[in-house]
């Protein structure tokens, strides 16, 4: 008997690839954690910044996720549910990067996520397709206005409804400051929304990556396994200001050829590693090199990316038979 593989039960339980190239719904909720969503990811990403920011994420995880690889239950003072945790990182690593809050004490979430302030100083704001962020009193002050595309990358949209995670590609314009210098800056990035049943995912290895190739494109790579090494997702993303794109996996590999020299043990007391020398790539439809990346990872790895760790790496390769080279974006939790 031929028993289903890994990646097969996971297409039968997540329909997102159903929803390629379709247009984002305006009506799409970006609600903060209620009824059965006990967790909600709010997400800011960009790539390719001037030195020394070289990126900037701005990750919020409202309400404690089960899942072990997303969880920080050290920040838990009350309950999982009341406890969000904040990364705004930069390759500048500062104190204060990484914070929780109690969401009863030390949040206001408006119901339906048009307002959403953390602590003091951090303040997520907007409806589709304009959305502002902004942090005041910190190392690093950032004020950000995004105006979104109506192009949506579905990374999980689960039957039933259990977890759901989509990123909008967004334009942006605005400062960051550090030491007393105001930077300006503007591009491409991704505005990103998740919310999760209180339900424990066994898996075992998570990387997000960005790459804005040029003024007009983005690249989303995302690779996921569970338990034994099991494939749950290999995709990577191809969207531009007037393009949808679409999804491929035909010839994915991610290899690791150099992993940094000391494993990391997080502030939840899980030991990872992180690479240093790496290489992806992924075919078109048929079965043509579509991107070939290699990458060394600049040694900024921050933590709070949930449970793991978010960072920078110079890049070059090839993308649709043209080079390409630039600074991407990386998430990375491996505790294997």
């Amino acid at each position: 008997m031929n028993l289903p593989s890994a990646s097969s039960v996971a297409q039968l339980l997540d329909r997102s690839a159903d929803f390629s190239g379709q247009p984002f719904d305006p009506d799409t909720t970006i609600c903060p954690p209620q009824g059965l969503y006990s967790t909600v990811h709010y997400g800011l990403m960009l790539p390719n910044l001037p030195v020394p920011y070289r990126f900037l994420n701005v990750i919020v995880v409202a309400g404690q996720p089960k899942v072990k690889l997303f969880c920080n239950p050290q920040l838990i003072q009350t309950t999982a549910r009341d406890t969000a945790s904040v990364l705004v990182g930069t390759s500048i690593g500062t104190p204060d990067l990484f914070r929780g809050y109690s969401i009863s004490k030390d949040c206001d979430l408006r119901p339906d996520g048009s307002y959403l302030r953390f602590g003091q100083h951090l303040v997520l704001e907007g409806t589709y397709p304009d959305f502002s962020v902004r942090q005041q009193g910190h190392a690093i002050d950032i004020d950000l206005k995004l105006k979104a595309t109506d192009k949506i990358a579905h990374f999980g949209k689960m039957i039933g409804g259990a977890y759901e995670h989509w990123s909008l590609l967004c334009e942006y314009e605005g400062t960051i400051e550090h030491g007393g210098t105001k930077t300006s800056i503007a591009g491409l990035c991704t505005w990103e929304y998740a919310r999760a049943f209180n339900v424990n995912l066994p898996f075992r290895f998570f990387t997000y990556q960005i790459l804005n190739i040029d003024e007009t494109t983005q690249v989303l790579m995302v690779e996921v396994r569970g338990p034994l090494g099991l494939v749950a997702q290999q995709r990577v993303y191809i969207r531009s200001l007037d393009d949808h794109g679409g999804i491929y996996s035909r010839g994915f590999n991610l290899t690791v050829q150099e992993y940094q020299s000391e494993r990391v043990t997080t502030p939840a007391g899980h030991s990872l590693r992180l690479p240093k020398t790496f290489s992806w790539r992924v075919d078109d439809d048929q079965g043509h090199e579509l991107i070939t990346i290699e990458g060394v990872t600049n040694g900024d790895f921050q933590y709070g990316m949930a449970g793991g760790y978010a960072g920078s790496y110079e890049y070059r390769g090839r993308f649709k038979q043209r080079d390409v080279a630039g600074t991407g974006y990386i998430e990375w939790i491996d505790p294997r």
